[in-house]
């Protein structure tokens, strides 16, 4: 790529959005104008979803915009590739990237949204803007296993390690033209009763009086056996089939790299492969797998990392996003 540099006219701008910590960035040349929309907040397991909107001044060949974002404290805490949501017009396109962090990461007062690009094989300087990564705190429970339950933890099986590995891999992949959702989440059921909350740090406490450490990556609902089990946004079926330790089990996949997550279930209502909408019903609920009693594990993965569910029941993505006023092209 060419690479130099130009004289950049950089504009601040501070915004009323339906998000209370929403905010647009600008940065713009005699030929592009490149708007950011962010949230200068991010907590612990939770993601912070990035939107770029690149507009050409004047009309001219389509646009080709590649990105990278990465929010930054004295190295890199979380990188990913922008990825396409739209194409409005010639001289418009706008991107998207989720940029995860763990529950387990420490709060930080002078983070950095750090974003590289080039339009049309024009590299560009890079774009960076303070943010905070403020705390979050997660409980913590101690599980008594069964001897069934404990066996299913602590023995070893090849049958089970193979369904991990198929696991990851699947919840690893990235698909950049795989964008099927970008509006606000749903909870999966009407069950209003959680059992287990996300981010819990966990002790197993087997039969035989031995400890083991563990981590909850979703949210539990304490649901009836054979409640309906919508999905929470559109998207396409990557798994519905038995795991051992997981009973029936489904994942979605809604854009690149994130997917939402159905455990325990009683029985399938989809098919591997299928498009679903959001609401659609996929499953009915159960205790199959490593459960202790009916319930439902809905848990949600950006580009592995397990991530806070009711975080995406909100304008996550920015779909309803229009410049202020004063941006507006006249």
């Amino acid at each position: 790529m060419n690479k130099f540099k130009l004289w950049f006219v950089i504009i601040w701008l501070v915004g009323s959005f339906a998000f209370a910590n929403q905010k647009e960035f600008s940065v713009q040349n005699k030929n592009f104008e490149v708007t950011i929309v962010y949230e200068d907040e991010v907590k612990p397991g939770e993601a912070l979803f990035v939107k770029m909107i690149v507009e050409a001044k004047k009309r001219r060949e389509p646009l080709e915009t590649i990105a990278k974002a990465s929010i930054s404290g004295s190295k890199a805490i979380s990188t990913a590739d922008f990825y396409s949501i739209s194409k409005q017009s010639k001289n418009v396109q706008e991107l998207l990237v989720g940029l995860p962090l763990w529950s387990w990461q420490k709060p930080l007062d002078d983070a950095r949204l750090v974003i590289s690009y080039a339009i049309n094989n024009v590299q560009f300087d890079n774009i960076e803007i303070p943010i905070k990564i403020i705390e979050k705190k997660y409980p913590h429970e101690r599980i008594h296993l069964n001897q069934g339950l404990s066996d299913l933890i602590s023995k070893p099986n090849p049958e089970k390690k193979e369904q991990s590995r198929v696991l990851n891999e699947t919840l690893a992949t990235i698909t950049p033209d795989a964008v099927y959702e970008i509006t606000s989440f749903e909870r999966p059921t009407t069950g209003t009763r959680i059992t287990s909350e996300f981010g819990q740090t966990r002790t197993f406490i087997y039969n035989n009086g031995k400890e083991s450490p563990s981590y909850h990556a979703g949210l539990d609902f304490g649901i009836p056996t054979g409640s309906e089990i919508k999905s929470c946004g559109a998207g396409k079926v990557v798994m519905a089939r038995w795991r051992i330790v997981t009973g029936y089990s489904v994942i979605v996949e809604h854009l690149p790299g994130l997917y939402s997550i159905y455990y325990h279930l009683s029985e399938l209502k989809c098919q591997e492969g299928d498009m679903v909408k959001k609401g659609d019903l996929i499953a009915l609920s159960g205790a199959t797998g490593l459960a202790t009693g009916p319930h439902l594990h809905w848990e949600i993965r950006l580009n592995s990392v397990c991530l806070e569910p009711d975080s995406f029941i909100r304008n996550f993505s920015y779909d309803q996003f229009e410049k202020t006023e004063s941006r507006k092209k006249k």
